[in-house]
């Protein structure tokens, strides 16, 4: 169907694009937020534009903007284009989606949320982003996400960058997926542990991305912003977190020569690096972990000095990188925004580590994978 016309595709200073794949069971979640986002409403500085895939009776894809509220302070989303029904673990549907968001509605700065399941760098069955149930359960690979966002556009040099990679998804903010988009974003937003049906308060991060146009301090008001309305809920063992990208090799740098040292000292200090594993803060997806906190905890079990210099690297590393954290409830109260893949149990690391060192992380630092060899593999 051709797209309807608007005459509301100026340049704006944000152009907020929401991508819900919402085949699955969170369909009815996904619309709930789509009204979430109408009470706030686009605005003269603001361009909102979602595309979602819902689960159930209803087939294909809708594209719609959000209207500047009117006169009684009411917003309208229109609906813009529908699309035949769509796998949205085929890469280049978000391709599409972010493309034309981005030519339709232009912006200095661009936030393109990506809303679906999440489990971290793992392609799960039924848990993976971009889950979609029409098509026998296909998701999204971390190498599919990069591609779709480097086909639409986002990465060709500073102006071409995202401002904010969102993932309104659970288990997202890990350093394995967070290098996998250096380049093509400046920051991303997301949560360590898993996320509550409700996901994101959509109005407030519209809201606040009214107030600034700087991604840094956008980034940041996501954060606070869902952990606010968590704690009004009363949902404990909540993060989120926002982290600048380009700092992401230097946090790689880091966790490779702890890797290394591990390594030279497994020999020696297998027991205790195995209860320094048990000891740190965990998620719902057990095999991850807080590496801020694992360095801590190394840096106790461990009574090597070259371990403890290089605990400390990477905690310097993480906080330099994390701009914004936030938690809620004991659970996740060591929490400092980025988790790390550190299985304790043979066959979780045999199975995922094909997987695990396709990562363009694991391919420019391979010392963890190393450590995790060592450690695991015989």
């Amino acid at each position: 169907m051709p797209t309807k016309k608007t005459a509301t595709n100026a340049r704006k200073t944000w152009g907020i694009y929401t991508y819900i794949a919402g085949d699955n069971n969170l369909s009815s979640y996904g619309l709930l937020d789509i009204e979430e986002m109408a009470k706030a409403g686009a605005s003269k500085d603001v361009h909102v534009s979602v595309q979602i895939d819902t689960a159930g009776e209803h087939t294909g894809s809708i594209r719609y903007e959000l209207t500047e509220p009117d006169f009684e302070g009411t917003s309208h989303r229109t609906v813009i284009q529908r699309l035949p029904e769509q796998n949205t673990g085929e890469p280049r549907y978000l391709a599409q989606f972010a493309k034309w968001a981005a030519k339709r509605y232009p912006a200095q700065n661009r936030l393109l949320v990506v809303w679906n399941h999440g489990a971290g760098f793992m392609h799960t069955p039924t848990r993976d982003i971009g889950y979609d149930d029409s098509s026998k359960g296909d998701a999204l690979t971390m190498g599919e996400l990069r591609w779709a966002l480097e086909q639409a556009g986002f990465g060709s040099g500073a102006s071409g960058r995202l401002g904010i990679l969102g993932f309104d998804a659970c288990l997202m903010n890990m350093l394995e997926v967070a290098y996998e988009f250096r380049g093509v974003a400046d920051y991303v937003v997301g949560s360590q542990q898993t996320e509550p049906g409700d996901g994101w308060p959509y109005a407030d991060v519209i809201t606040g991305a009214k107030s600034s146009r700087d991604p840094a301090v956008v980034a940041s008001k996501i954060v606070k912003a869902y952990i606010a309305y968590y704690k009004k809920t009363g949902d404990l063992g909540v993060t989120q977190s926002a982290l600048e990208l380009g700092k992401c090799p230097a946090v790689g740098r880091a966790v490779d020569q702890l890797g290394a040292g591990l390594i030279r000292m497994i020999g020696t200090l297998k027991g205790r690096i195995l209860e320094a594993r048990v000891a740190t803060q965990g998620y719902e997806e057990p095999t991850y972990v807080d590496v801020v906190d694992l360095a801590k905890q190394l840096a106790l079990k461990c009574p090597d000095a070259k371990i403890k210099t290089a605990c400390r690297a990477v905690t310097a590393a993480v906080k330099a990188a994390v701009i914004a954290n936030g938690s809620y409830g004991p659970s996740v109260a060591r929490s400092s925004g980025l988790s790390i893949w550190f299985p304790l149990v043979r066959t979780d690391y045999v199975t995922r580590r094909s997987e695990y060192v396709a990562l363009r992380y694991t391919k420019d630092y391979p010392n963890w994978a190393g450590f995790l060899d060592a450690l695991l593999a015989g």
